[in-house]
Parts: structure tokens; C-alpha cells; sequence
């Protein structure tokens, strides 16, 4: 495989794109690397390295964050789709899909150690932040577990069972007390997000998000308060002029508010005549100040303002929040910038300190870096 630069920042003056300045963000350029189908991207702890699942390439490659050079890759299962690296940065753990298992890599050594096989189609793990215990999403269409894994015997241990089928995502709460789960479930219209409380593995909640499918990724908000699901709606939900244009799809995002009974706001990414199309993957900076999502039909990164969004939420009844998911006019109130980036970016995630962006493209085959305006 080649070897070589994944990109290089740009210097010089805010970019715009669908008639929204970039606002200091700033693109990096997209630089052939040969990655085959990077479908994931995350960082190490200290944000010094990047961990790239390649789909196609069944491999995972690491990338010298300073430098963007290619400084290694291991093979791992059959179609890598998620990673997440221990605290203290020893171990990666890799969801391999078509494989159901996952792949333990020692980072130091660079190559796997073990390979634990869970439920049907691994898509999404986290680690808790004592390093302790790894919880893998098994989104199989007739699957409905999270699977549990001791990090120290390298073993898994339990199953957590979801409400329905199809958990493709999850995250951790900022106390570590409660997971998110994405539930992805196959010919409902009317998809939902668990919310399990980790001490006894039990569904405390079941939170619909109405007229919904595609469910993509979810992350909290860093006080907990929220989730941030990237989703789309059928064409029997679309708005009367998405319709008459020929969408098949309209596209947006669920704020969940976590308490028991709280909002479920349905905010539109749309607005006339510009789309983004198959929003994917989330990642929101430490502070919760932006929100940044793979668009990977549009082929861009957009970014949110958190705070006027959570200002709509947080200042509208239920009732009210309903009418907002065809208003085409209402993203202009929380948009940000929308970045061109390479062809299907189906991850993003941020550096540690939220300074750098980064997004993998799954069809021009390179990882894309964006400065943010951040300090």
C-alpha cells in the first residue's frame, strides 16, 4: 500500500459554500492516500495519533496526527466500521461488521492480540473512562444486544438487551452512568434511542423520534442534559416543496433531552434547494459549542452552533418543537458553515482540545482536516 500524506491545513481566509461563510473554519486539502473505503476515524487520547477503519481494506491504519504521515496498518476482521482506543492508549478495540467480532490491538506493538466474537454485525463501541469495559453495538437486523467486554481479561461477559432490534450506535453519558443506543430498527417509521442504565443493564427509557429511519450516530451533549441524533425522514413525511423537488429523503437531527419525559426536537439540516443529503456521523467539542456532521451525500462537514440550538429547544413546547421539522427556513437560526470535504464522509470526530476536525471519505479514499476557530 502507498504510503504518504493524509492532508495538509490550509492557511489563509474563511471559505464559503451554499451561501454560508466558514466562519474560521478552515479546510484542509484531500491528499490520494489509498486508503480503501475509510469508514472511521478517531484519535488517540492525546489527539497525537488518528485510527482509521478501512471497510473495503478489512485494516486499520494509523496516521502521525502531527505529521499526517501513514505510520502503520494492521489487518483486522472483515469490514472494520467503528474503534475506540483505551484511556492510557494501549489497546484499540475494532468493531469488524461482516465478521461479528472484534479485533484487539495492542497500539504499541501495532498488531492484534485477541479476536472476540459478539452478535450479529458490530457497529459502534465506546470505553468507559476508567478503562474498564468496552460496549459494542450489535445493529444485525435481527439483533438487539450490547455487548459487553472486560478490557482487563479481554473477554466478554454480558449482553445487555435493547427494546428493539438494530443498535448501531451508542454512547457513554459524561457520568458513565447511562448509554445512548441508536436504534436503527429495520421497517419501523417511527425509530427510537434507548437509554440504558449501565448498573443493571436495564432500558430506563425508550424515547421515540417520529416519522424516522437511518439512524446514524448519537452523542451527549458534554452536561448530559442532551443527545444529538443524525436521522432522516421517509418520503411520506417530506415538506409539500421537498416533495414536489424530488427528494426522496429530508434530513435532520433529534435533540433528546435525557430526563424522563423530556423533548424530543426534530430540527431540520435542509433548507430550499440545498440538502444534505445522509447525514452520518456526529462530533460535538469538549465545550459544546459546535456540533460537526458528516454529510456524506453532500460530500461536506456541517457545523451547528450547539447553543442557539439548545436556545430552540429548551424555548419551545413539544407542541411547537413539532411543527419546526418542516420549516426550511429554521436551520439558517443555528447553521455555522457547511465544508466541502472529499466524496462520503461517513465519520468525523475532533481532536482532543476541538481544534481539528477530522472527516474520513469513504469514496476518495483520504481523511480531510478542518481548523476550527477554536482557542
Amino acid at each position: 500500500m502507498k504510503r504518504g500524506i493524509i492532508g495538509s491545513l490550509v492557511v489563509g481566509a474563511a471559505i464559503a459554500f451554499g451561501g454560508v461563510a466558514s466562519a474560521g473554519f478552515i479546510q484542509g486539502t484531500h491528499v490520494k492516500t489509498d486508503l480503501p473505503s475509510p469508514f472511521f476515524v478517531t484519535t488517540s487520547p492525546d489527539g497525537s495519533m488518528l485510527y482509521i477503519c478501512n471497510q473495503s481494506g478489512h485494516s486499520v491504519t494509523f496516521v502521525d496526527a502531527r505529521t499526517q504521515k501513514v505510520v502503520g496498518e494492521i489487518a483486522v476482521g472483515v469490514q472494520p466500521e467503528a474503534a475506540a482506543p483505551t484511556p492510557d492508549n494501549s489497546f484499540l478495540y475494532v468493531c469488524n461488521a461482516e465478521s461479528d467480532s472484534v479485533s484487539v490491538i495492542d497500539i504499541a506493538r501495532k498488531q492484534v492480540v485477541k479476536e472476540l466474537k459478539v452478535g450479529d454485525w458490530p457497529s459502534g463501541i465506546k470505553i468507559s473512562k476508567d478503562g474498564k469495559t468496552a460496549y459494542v453495538a450489535c445493529s444485525g437486523s435481527m439483533w438487539n444486544t450490547i455487548d459487553v467486554i472486560d478490557t482487563g481479561r479481554m473477554e466478554k461477559i454480558r449482553s445487555i438487551y435493547t427494546s428493539d432490534y438494530g443498535p448501531r450506535t451508542l454512547d457513554i453519558s459524561p457520568d458513565g452512568k447511562t448509554i445512548a443506543v441508536a436504534l436503527d430498527t429495520c421497517g419501523s417509521i417511527n425509530r427510537s434511542v434507548n437509554f440504558i442504565d449501565l448498573a443493571s443493564g436495564k432500558v430506563t427509557e425508550k424515547r421515540v423520534i417520529r416519522e424516522s429511519s437511518n439512524l446514524r450516530d448519537v452523542v451527549y451533549t458534554p452536561d448530559g442534559q442532551y443527545v444529538v441524533v443524525t436521522y432522516e425522514s421517509p418520503k411520506n413525511w417530506l415538506p409539500v416543496c421537498e416533495a414536489e423537488n424530488g427528494q426522496v429523503f429530508t434530513n435532520n437531527i433529534a435533540v433528546i433531552e435525557t430526563k424522563a419525559g423530556g423533548k424530543v426536537a426534530r430540527l431540520p439540516l435542509d433548507e430550499l434547494n440545498n440538502y444534505d443529503g445522509n447525514p452520518y456521523g456526529l462530533a460535538m467539542d469538549p465545550q459544546g459549542r459546535y456540533l460537526y456532521i458528516g454529510v456524506r451525500g453532500m460530500h461536506r462537514v456541517t457545523i451547528l452552533d450547539m447553543g442557539k440550538v439548545l436556545n430552540i429547544v429548551r424555548g419551545n413546547s413539544q407542541s411547537d418543537l413539532d411543527y419546526m421539522r418542516d420549516d426550511l427556513g429554521l436551520v439558517r437560526d443555528y447553521l455555522v458553515a457547511r465544508v466541502p470535504v472529499g466524496l462520503g464522509p461517513s465519520s468525523v470526530c475532533l481532536s482532543p482540545d476541538g481544534k481539528f476536525c477530522y472527516a474520513a471519505n469513504y469514496f476518495s479514499n483520504n481523511i480531510s482536516v478542518i481548523k476550527t476557530p477554536v482557542d
